[in-house]
């Protein structure tokens, strides 16, 4: 499968899900794991928000590596690991718009003031475990 059929491909099993578990790690070095919403752009980047008193925001503040995993359901699941980065001031509206029109019960956390983040992504692993052997594909970015 060549790399713009496997992104594809990616892309729109992330599109179908909303929920990730995402994995930070602190300045003392403890990881973190939490549930989010996120959504996800048309490069792959994944969207997501967070408020200022939560572990996960002190821990992207010190470190901006982190991994998901995406879509544990029906055996198929996404792993991915990136860069988490506080979307800028410019860009910030257009991400707030889509992101709250891809998971509309964000809303209520953007407007309560959520700090919007963006993962651009390093390594994402593609596994369905339906199929024997299991169809596995890995991007590095």
């Amino acid at each position: 499968m060549g790399d713009i059929q496997a992104r594809h491909m990616i892309l729109e099993f992330l599109r179908q899900h909303t929920l990730a578990v995402i994995a930070t790690c602190g300045r003392d070095g403890r990881p973190e794991a939490a549930a989010i919403d996120f959504s996800v752009r048309d490069d792959l980047e994944i969207v997501f928000d967070t408020f200022e008193h939560t572990r996960k925001f002190a821990n992207l503040l010190a470190q901006s590596r982190v991994a998901l995993v995406i879509g544990w359901d029906d055996n198929i699941t996404v792993q991915y690991e990136g860069d988490a980065t506080k979307v800028p001031a410019g860009d910030l509206e257009r991400y707030q718009e889509a992101h709250v029109k891809s998971v509309p019960a964000e809303r209520e956390f953007v407007e309560k003031g959520a700090v919007v983040f963006r993962v651009e992504p390093r390594w994402i692993r593609y596994s369905d475990y339906t199929r024997n052997p299991p169809d596995v594909i890995e991007l590095r970015v």
